[in-house]
Formats: structure tokens, sequence, C-alpha cells
């Protein structure tokens, strides 16, 4: 057998790395996704990562948002005990809770040669994917490149971050959240009828079902069919601990 070695560079695309994160707050999968994108810039050890994650109740707000997105009384924020993010992507605000699939992407995309918007389009026909899986008819808003409808009104967010070719976040799906909570921030505060894979059947879904098809699909859309799957990261925990021996010492 002879093997091309100049087919082999420093660049060559090789595995994704997933990873399902489970319940993780938000600061820590941010600082996480910082990490993988160092990582995916250098295209060392990593060539692209995805993480899959459900947050406890918090906000972010994109480059797009602004106050009318948020309660008007900020005492409604305090009394929930929200934390609030203001972060590097596209989009407008968002309510992050329990039964809500966030999934964050990070390749190269002069690695995968193609661009931002494409990126978008790769990630919705992940979820759309998905979702038929389970027997949820997802179609894309022929008024908001953003965003992905159900019958019953919008399932699924896109919001993508861009730095020197890293991309950076990607998706919001609500499987089994909050609806009337959700109605109450960022576009359901503006009128946007807010649904979930849960309110569209008969039969609720489970999310780890739909986690690992969308994980598959995700990586499939990007360019990356080979992935490695992981639960958990030992960066999550580091800071679990470093948080848990903090409160200690008050």
């Amino acid at each position: 057998m002879t093997v091309d070695w100049d087919s082999f560079t420093d660049r060559t695309i090789e595995a994704a790395e997933v990873r399902l994160l489970g319940l993780a707050d938000t600061a820590s999968v941010l600082a996480l996704q910082k990490l993988m994108m160092h990582d995916v810039r250098l295209q060392t050890r990593l060539s692209a990562a995805v993480l899959l994650c459900e947050h406890p109740s918090s906000i972010t707000i994109g480059r797009d948002g602004n106050l009318l997105e948020l309660p008007a009384d900020a005492r409604d924020l305090e009394s929930r005990l929200l934390q609030v993010h203001r972060v590097e992507r596209e989009g407008g605000t968002i309510l992050h809770q329990p039964g809500q699939l966030a999934g964050y992407v990070v390749v190269s995309l002069a690695e995968c040669s193609y661009g931002e918007n494409e990126l978008r389009w790769r990630l919705q026909d992940a979820v759309i994917a998905a979702c038929r899986e389970v027997q949820v008819t997802v179609r894309r808003d022929p008024d908001d490149s953003a965003i992905l409808n159900g019958r019953h009104g919008m399932l699924c967010e896109t919001c993508l971050g861009l730095d020197n070719g890293i991309s950076s976040f990607g998706l919001y799906l609500n499987i089994n959240c909050r609806l009337d909570e959700a109605a109450e921030f960022g576009r359901g505060l503006k009128g946007t009828r807010i649904s979930s894979v849960n309110a569209e059947r008969v039969r609720p879904a489970q999310m780890s079902q739909i986690r690992t098809s969308l994980a598959h699909h995700i990586c499939h859309q990007i360019g990356y069919p080979d992935y490695h799957l992981h639960t958990g990261h030992p960066f999550l925990r580091r800071r679990q601990v470093q948080s848990h021996t903090r409160e200690l010492d008050d």
C-alpha cells in the first residue's frame, strides 16, 4: 500500500468533536466556546466542534438586541434571578431555559469553503431533518432568514457569530420549554408566536433522541460526517470545582 503524503497537511480536515453537555450554565459554555474557537483557529488539535446543551434560565442579547425585547420593569429580571449576557452574535434577545436545545457550532469557514449564510442554511437543514425524524414539519420563514417555523409558531432561531473566519453560536431549538415565558422576551415580546417540538406533536418527544439526531445531522451538513461524540467536558468540571471552592471560601 502506498500513501500520498502530499495530500496530508497541517490543515487536513479530520473528524469533528461533539460535546453533549447536559444542563450547563451560560457563562461556562460561552467560555468553553471561546476555548474551542482558539483550538479550531490553530487547526492542530481540533478541526470543528459542536456543543449541545440546555441552559438554566438566562438571557443573551446579540448585536441587534434592544430594550424593546426586555420587560419594561427591570425588577422582573431580578425577581426571576435571570442573568443577562451581552454576546458577540447576530440577532437580538433570547431567553434560554431547560427544554430548549442550544447548539454551538465552531468551524473554520475557510477550511469548509463556504460562507456565513451557507452555514446558517446548513444548520437549518440539520434542524429540519432532525425534526422530520420525530414527525414534526419545520419550514423556513420567507420573511426572516434566521428562524424556522412549525404549524403553531417559531420553533428555532439561528444566530451566528464570526471571528476572523471562525464561527460561533449557532441555533436554539425549542423542544419542551415554557412557551408562556418565551413569549415575554425577544421575538415573543414583539409579537412572534412561539412554539416547540412537543407543542407540534401529539406525543412528547425525548430530548435525548432529538439531541443525538441533531448532532448527526449538524456534522453531516457542515462537512464532517466523521465525528467523535463525548459527554461533558473537563473544562466545565474545572469551572464547577472552582466555583464550589469560592463558595466555601466565602
